[in-house]
C-alpha cells in the first residue's frame, strides 16, 4: 500500500482508506495544521477546535471512497495531481493526495 501522490502517470490503484496526521485537522479542515481555525473570532463558529473528522466524508463526496479505482492522469512535481475518478477527472493538491492510501493495480 502506498499514498496516491506516490503513483506515476498512467498507474491505477484501488483506494484503501485515508490517513490523517495525528494532532492535525487534515488538509481539508482550513486550520493550516495547527488544530485551530485561524480566522479569528469575528465569524460565528470560528475558533473552535477541529479534528478532521469530516475529511473522510468530504473525500468520499468527491468520489474517493474505499474500493474505488482511480487512475493517475498526471503527477508532476510542484503541480496538483490529476486523477480519473469514476467518469470524471479531478485535480487535487499533492498534500491531499498523500492522505489517500491506495493499493496499486497490477497490469
Amino acid at each position: 500500500m502506498v499514498q496516491l501522490g506516490m503513483l506515476k502517470t498512467g498507474e491505477s490503484a484501488e483506494i484503501i482508506g485515508f490517513r490523517r496526521a495525528q494532532g492535525r485537522g487534515g488538509p481539508l479542515s482550513c486550520n493550516h495544521g495547527t488544530g485551530r481555525h485561524q480566522h479569528g473570532g469575528r465569524h460565528p463558529g470560528h475558533g473552535r477546535l477541529r479534528d478532521g473528522s469530516g475529511q473522510d466524508r468530504r473525500l468520499s463526496e468527491l468520489g474517493f471512497s474505499s474500493g474505488q479505482v482511480v487512475e493517475v492522469v498526471q503527477n508532476d512535481r510542484g503541480m496538483p495531481v490529476l486523477v480519473k475518478v469514476r467518469d470524471g477527472r479531478m485535480a487535487i493538491d499533492h498534500t491531499i493526495s498523500m492522505e489517500i492510501i491506495v493499493r496499486r493495480k497490477t497490469q
